[in-house]
């Protein structure tokens, strides 16, 4: 088939683009880490050493009155 004489003979070349990164996989959990773990067990026993030592000292604390 013959070609229109309206059609250009240019060529129209692209760059390759770069291919994209694939992306990453990320670990999600509902599950505490061991770090948040251990500082809610160091909390605990902060509060339940201050609740111990509130018990066994505060009868003996006197009155103001």
């Amino acid at each position: 088939m013959a070609r229109s004489p309206l059609q250009s003979d240019f060529v129209v070349s692209r760059e390759e683009e770069p291919a994209e990164p694939l992306p990453t996989a990320t670990l999600r959990s509902n599950e505490a880490s061991a770090g948040a773990t251990k500082a809610v067990y160091i909390v605990m026993f902060i509060v339940l050493a201050a609740l111990v030592i509130l018990c066994a000292v505060g009868p003996h604390i006197p009155g103001g009155g």
